[in-house]
């Protein structure tokens, strides 16, 4: 019997990327620590993607393997990477409009991800199912405000406070903007986002500011970032 070809490694996704040349792949550890380890890691590697029938035992690349290949190949020429808690999502097509994105899923055995290429309406429905937060309903007066920084005694109760399992991190990485440092925001963004007495909070990490921030402005980060089309009904100041 195959093993299965829905987990991978990252030494067997490595491997792979070696077919296009490929020696980093975002989000993942560093290729150079598993060198470290010795090459018992990646001989490992090459038995499971033996027993996958991605890899022949003669050293070939089987047919299902050149389609795995190519979506890493896509993956790894992403200029844009949006995670959500243990979800990377690349978005290797060139065209914005494009209704593909490939996901990138950290499992909860440690090491192993799942690699797909999904809808947009695919990856939205995931995040609406997944995160309770994005098919919020907002309290009526978020209406007149996007976002409002806390006071000093609000932040102090915020840091003090353990969100509830709703707690999302959102980062963003544009890879074509320099230069690519944290506290370069076209860059790189970190966001917090959780519920406390019903109020929709959004912690911008990099600069330590802290919001009360409205689901219209919450939900056009997301789908501005995730390329998610959206009809736009009424703006608020």
């Amino acid at each position: 019997m195959k093993a299965s070809t829905e987990a991978f490694s990252v030494s067997e996704l490595y491997l792979l990327a070696a077919a296009f040349g490929g020696n980093v792949l975002f989000g993942l550890p560093e290729k150079e620590i598993l060198q470290f380890q010795g090459e018992e890691v990646f001989q490992v590697a090459q038995r499971r993607l033996i027993e996958k029938g991605i890899v022949s035992p003669e050293g070939k690349i089987t047919q299902i393997g050149a389609i795995i290949i190519q979506t890493i190949e896509a993956y790894h020429q992403s200029k844009k990477y949006v995670r959500i808690n243990n979800l990377m999502f690349a978005f290797a097509f060139r065209d914005k409009e494009s209704d593909e994105v490939i996901v990138l899923v950290e499992l909860e055995e440690q090491g192993h991800y799942q690699l797909r290429i999904i809808s947009k309406a695919t990856a939205l429905r995931i995040l609406t199912e997944k995160f309770p937060l994005v098919a919020r309903e907002p309290e009526e007066d978020e209406k007149n405000f996007l976002k409002v920084e806390l006071s000093h005694q609000e932040r102090r109760e915020m840091e003090e406070f353990e969100p509830e399992q709703m707690l999302m991190n959102l980062e963003f990485f544009h890879l074509t903007e320099e230069p690519r440092e944290r506290f370069n925001a076209r860059y790189y963004q970190q966001w917090l986002i959780f519920t406390k007495d019903e109020k929709l909070i959004m912690v911008d990490t990099v600069n330590r500011k802290y919001y009360h921030a409205s689901q219209y402005w919450f939900l056009k980060l997301l789908f501005d970032e995730m390329d998610f089309p959206y009809k736009e009904e009424k703006s608020y100041a």
